[in-house]
This record gives C-alpha cells, sequence and structure tokens, in this order.
C-alpha cells in the first residue's frame, strides 16, 4: 500500500497534518504540488496574489525535495488530470489531504470521483480544531467574537494573571472604534514605483 500527500497552496509548512502522518517513512512518500489554470481562472484573484501563492508552492516543493520527499510539482489545466497520472506511477491507494479550511474546496477533491481511497488529515493550522469549537460553541445562547477570544485567553493562558487579564482588562474595542483624527497619509518610505522591483 503506497500513501501518496496532496499538499494545498495554503497548506505549506513541514508540520502540516498530511505530511506529519507520514513523516516516518517521507522518503518513500509521494508528495504532490498542482496550479491549476483553470481554477485560478474560476476565482477573482489578483494576479500578484496568484504569483506569490505559485511562488510559494515551488519554493515549499523544492525545501520538501531538499528534506527527501519524492515531490512532484505540475502546471496543468485542472486538478484531477495530474492527480490521475501520478497516482498511477507511483501506484498509490491512498491520497492524503489536510482537510482544506475553504469548504468548496473541499466539496471539489470530493468530486473528483477518484478511484482510491481518499483521506483528509485534521486541519492543524489554528490553535481550536472545528470539534472544540463545536464543543464550546454548543448549547449557549449567543455566539459573539468577544465570548470566544476571553475563552481562548483563558484555554491556553495568554495575557492571563490566574483567572484576570494582564492589566485588569480584555480588550480597547470601545477606544478602537473611534474614528482616526486628521488625515491619513502613507509615510513616503513606504511608497515605491513598480520599476523599482526587481527580482534576484
Amino acid at each position: 500500500m503506497t500513501i501518496g500527500v496532496w499538499v494545498l497552496g495554503d497548506q505549506l509548512w513541514a508540520g502540516q497534518s498530511a505530511l506529519e502522518s507520514c513523516l516516518q517513512q517521507h522518503q518513500q512518500t509521494p508528495v504532490i504540488f498542482i496550479e491549476s489554470l483553470v481554477h485560478a481562472g474560476q476565482l477573482p484573484y489578483h494576479l500578484q496574489k496568484l504569483v506569490l501563492v505559485w511562488s510559494a508552492m515551488r519554493h515549499f516543493a523544492a525545501e520538501l525535495r531538499s528534506l527527501g520527499w519524492l515531490v512532484t510539482y505540475i502546471q496543468s489545466q485542472d486538478f484531477k488530470t495530474p492527480l490521475v497520472e501520478w497516482i498511477e506511477q507511483y501506484q498509490i491507494s491512498e491520497l492524503r489531504v489536510m482537510t482544506p479550511t475553504d469548504r468548496p474546496f473541499a466539496t471539489l477533491i470530493q468530486k473528483l470521483n477518484l478511484t482510491i481511497q481518499v483521506t483528509f488529515t485534521p486541519n492543524n493550522r489554528f490553535i481550536w480544531s472545528d470539534q472544540e469549537f463545536i464543543d464550546w460553541a454548543s448549547g449557549r445562547k449567543r455566539l459573539i467574537m468577544e465570548d470566544f477570544y476571553r475563552q481562548g485567553r483563558k484555554r491556553f493562558n495568554i495575557l492571563m494573571s490566574g483567572n484576570q487579564p494582564v492589566g485588569g482588562r480584555w480588550n480597547f474595542d470601545k477606544q478602537n472604534r473611534k474614528p482616526p483624527k486628521g488625515k491619513l497619509t502613507l509615510p513616503e518610505a513606504l511608497w515605491f514605483e513598480p520599476d523599482s522591483i526587481t527580482q534576484d
């Protein structure tokens, strides 16, 4: 049985759960990255963001390759064509993907109708898991960010002194809601001309 890992463009770190689940056998674990032109064209991506995401994917793929992973990087019209070819090439029987935070993308993966087992590993990008949030929210009369924020501070002991916030206040939201005074300008040091940006 060969397990393969599909790394998505917003899951680019070695500690993500799909990669971590195969860490012990990483030199025998095929990993795939896919740039899909069709998918990019379906969403209103700013071109600079798209360049940044694909550049980050390419750099992370190179990083994994240097660590001994069997990395395949594909530029394609769609996701399914290269996935099917890669699955056949490496005789993959299980595809692991860290659960996307983007629910439509999780649905997209399911609709690919791959002929092998697809396993979504838990998304570990956040300090609260989905289930932990559901457990916290169950039975509450109100769901507001303030309550969730306070519970998170207590749970992870962030800026807490015993059961109270350091400094005696939870936040400065009321002050932050006040409009800025005067005219806002961008400091000259932050201005740049597009032609001044060069590639290394």
